[in-house]
This record gives C-alpha cells, sequence and structure tokens, in this order.
C-alpha cells in the first residue's frame, strides 16, 4: 500500500502555502501589485537597510532576479520605487522606495494581514508565536533569508 502523502510536511506545508498565497493575491489585484512586487516593497520599507540591488531583493525574496527586475519596472513606471547609484559600487544600482510606495505599502501590509489573519483564526496567540517560531526555525536551517533573529527564537 502507498504511503498517505497527506502526512508528509512538506505536502501540507506546500497546499497551506499555495492557498494562502492565493488569498494574499487576491488581497494585492486592489493596488494592483504582484507578489513579487510586494516583496520588493517590503524589503524597502524596512528601517535597514533602505535602499538595496536588484539582486539582493531577488535572493531575499527566493525569486529570480529577471523576475525581480520585472517587478522593480512596474514599481518605478507607477513611481513606487527609484533607482540610484550605490555609494561605492559604481556598476551597481541600487533601489530606493518612494513615499508613494511607502504609503501604498502600508495599505498592502493592512489588506494581506487580513488574509493572514483568515488563515490562522484557529491559533491562539501562543500557538502563534510557536508558529512563526518554528518556521523561522525552519527558514535559518534551510539558509533562507531572515530580517533579523527573533529573541523568542533562543533555545534553552
Amino acid at each position: 500500500m502507498a504511503e498517505n502523502f497527506e502526512r508528509r510536511l512538506t505536502y501540507l506545508l506546500r497546499r497551506v502555502s499555495t492557498a494562502l498565497a492565493h488569498d494574499v493575491d487576491k488581497a494585492l489585484r486592489c493596488f494592483p501589485l504582484t507578489h513579487a512586487q510586494y516583496g520588493a516593497l517590503a524589503q524597502l520599507g524596512l528601517v535597514d537597510p533602505e535602499a538595496l540591488s536588484a539582486a539582493t531583493m531577488a535572493e531575499r525574496n527566493g525569486i529570480t532576479a529577471q523576475s525581480m527586475s520585472t517587478a522593480i519596472a512596474g514599481l518605478l513606471e507607477r513611481r513606487l520605487v527609484r533607482r540610484e547609484p550605490h555609494p561605492t559600487h559604481g556598476r551597481i544600482l541600487q533601489v530606493r522606495i518612494t513615499p508613494e510606495g511607502r504609503e501604498l505599502l502600508s495599505r498592502a501590509h493592512i489588506a494581506t494581514g487580513a488574509a493572514e489573519e483568515r488563515a490562522l483564526a484557529f491559533l491562539d496567540d501562543e500557538q502563534r508565536l510557536g508558529l512563526g517560531r518554528d518556521l523561522r526555525k525552519m527558514m535559518r536551517a534551510m539558509n533562507l533569508y531572515l530580517y533579523q533573529t527573533d529573541p523568542d527564537d533562543r533555545v534553552t
């Protein structure tokens, strides 16, 4: 008898990720933003650093450089970001969020937060913290980028 693949965590994670991505897509259509554009704005909206290269944003968002370039082109066209020379590397252009981009990002965070809330409504606060902690641990184990280390993730 074949293994029940619904007991495999990789299958469950993919299904949940796909469903949540679909809900986030619906929320982002109002703005209109793609996942890649939202990811770029979210990276640039962090306090430090506020300017990043397209290559860095692509790596941090887990997409190809070509996909990030397409996303940035759309954001540039809408004046949500601007390009500027890197202060020390002459051939590198960095991208910086504009005030309009920051305002749109704020509204998009609210809309995507509602999609996240619907997905996590069955969890209490402690369970949410635990799930977040476990997912960040998985990301670190897989060498995926995390903006900062959460002090709640300490192993005791």
